[in-house]
């Protein structure tokens, strides 16, 4: 502040609003004393401002993508605490079908059929996490629920539409016909027996034959559809065996071996045959054995291999692709393939989510850099899920009474195969390669989280020497300013009071 020179009318030619202006300044030291701020806007920083503008950038940037870390992380956390349990509920289920586990039931269903129904109404539960009305198996539907509901999968909606029992149902007649699966045996002449089957996709398919002996003579076309014929040339002796191998609808394969007897010998008419007095009776009697084992493995293996080929139809269903169902009825006689022309209105959809053809992770996608983006979504739908859901499925399905000689034979059937296919073998998707893949997710986000945090704290840290104050720094000035303007006040009474009288 600069004060006037002494002379008459001093007081009247100082200006006032030097003190104005040096008040105001004062009050400013004591705003930044209390906030720490050098200036309240960009302008008064002077050329700091377009440092200070920058750095804020930069940190509001930040800002965002850790917002965005933080929100997605506790979306990752369920989704992978979700598959984990899944995928621990599969092996509890793959566990409890090892072989020897049938216990007959009033209800036709063992303990572990019983806990598999408990595991699919989990599961189905897991695959429905929401978070803050997000769901997060949907894909990008995150909107919508993904899964139907454990009755309206298994038994239909009541109004119309078909649950998963009755396309297994439906798959079994189709695959059973007449009771030999399709098949059909006759004897040819006198002494060859001859076995077909039928040019289409149901029951069994013949995969070749074998003979222990000559004088059961094998002949084998691969042809379609395709047939043998096994000719007693001559009579077999005691222990001469003859193979039929059998392809079953879900690709596994079965060997009936039937074995020849002497006459009056007990045994099996499923597993042996009685050597006759000529070899036309011992052909009669070589095709009621093979009836006989045909029909047991029409009623064992073939309907657990019809349980899985029709809940793989069910479970691959989505919005845009109906479930797959065997044209009918009457199903016992189909030809024509399952399809799903007409079944969107006819059939439960079990997944309702997002079912695009993108990968599942990139259905949800968060930006945590300026060129890294993490995929983090999920769908129902998939193969891993699908494969865990339709086994769930088939153990809850299926009942073997007590009072069926077959039942045991049946369930260790369904047992093996769902065992099997709980082991995700081949090339097929395993819970835990969606594990690895969330998991890869949640790594990028925290070491993306720790950089930006670094990152943030130093630009904070620079931005704080140019917009901050030391509490010092500002104590100083406001000393130097109160004592300056104390000497101001002081000059400019004493030049008020001034008189020419006191002057002279």
């Amino acid at each position: 502040m600069t004060i006037t020179a002494y002379g008459t009318g001093a007081y009247r030619a100082a200006k006032p609003n030097e003190f104005v202006s040096t008040r105001a300044q004062f009050d400013d030291l004591q705003r930044q004393l209390d906030t720490k701020q050098r200036s309240t806007s960009y302008g008064d920083l002077g050329i700091d401002r377009r440092v200070s503008l920058d750095l804020n950038a930069k940190v509001s940037q930040l800002d965002s993508w850790l917002s965005g870390i933080e929100l997605t992380n506790v979306n990752l956390k369920l989704s992978s605490q979700s598959v984990e349990n899944f995928a621990k509920l599969v092996n509890e289920t793959r566990t409890d079908t090892r072989s020897n586990s049938y216990v007959p039931s009033a209800s036709g269903r063992s303990a572990p059929q019983l806990l598999a129904e408990e595991k699919f109404k989990q599961a189905l539960d897991l695959l429905n996490t929401d978070v803050n009305g997000r769901y997060l198996f949907s894909g990008k539907t995150s909107d919508t629920e993904p899964t139907a509901g454990f009755d309206e999968i298994m038994n239909g909606d009541g109004a119309g539409k078909a649950g998963l029992k009755q396309l297994i149902d439906e798959r079994k007649q189709a695959d059973l016909g007449s009771g030999l699966g399709r098949l059909t045996t006759g004897i040819s002449g006198t002494t060859s027996v001859t076995v077909a089957d039928e040019n289409h996709v149901y029951g069994f398919k013949l995969a070749g034959a074998t003979s222990s002996s000559s004088a059961l003579a094998v002949t084998y076309n691969a042809g379609t559809p395709a047939n043998l014929a096994v000719d007693v040339t001559a009579q077999p002796q005691p222990g001469d065996k003859v193979t039929l191998k059998l392809t079953l609808p879900d690709g596994t394969q079965e060997e009936v071996t039937l074995t020849a007897r002497a006459a009056g010998t007990d045994g099996s008419a499923a597993d042996s045959f009685q050597i006759g007095a000529t070899p036309a009776d011992t052909a009669t009697a070589l095709k009621a054995s093979i009836d006989a084992a045909l029909g047991r493995e029409a009623k064992t293996t073939l309907p657990a291999a019809s349980a899985q080929v029709a809940a793989e139809d069910f479970f691959a269903g989505s919005p845009s692709n109906p479930p797959k169902r065997v044209p009918g009825p009457n199903f016992a006689t189909a030809t024509a393939p399952p399809s799903n022309a007409g079944t969107a209105a006819t059939t439960v959809t079990w997944y309702r989510g997002d079912d695009g053809s993108d990968p599942a992770r990139n259905t949800a996608t968060v930006q945590i850099d300026q060129g890294q983006v993490v995929g983090t979504g999920a769908r129902a739908n998939e193969q891993a899920f699908r494969v865990g859901l339709a086994q769930f499925a088939i153990m809850a399905t299926e009942t073997f009474p007590a009072s069926d000689a077959n039942a045991q034979a049946g369930y260790e059937a369904m047992a093996s195969r769902v065992g099997d296919k709980l082991g995700f073998g081949d090339s097929v998707q395993k819970p835990a390669e969606i594990i690895t893949e969330l998991g890869s997710a949640q790594t990028a986000l925290a070491s993306a989280k720790e950089r930006h945090q670094s990152t943030k704290n130093y630009l904070i840290s620079t931005l704080s020497g140019v917009e901050n104050v030391t509490t010092e720094e500002v104590a100083t000035q406001i000393l130097s300013l109160q004592t300056q303007l104390q000497a101001s006040y002081q000059v400019t009474s004493m030049l008020s009071k001034l008189s020419l009288t006191n002057y002279l």
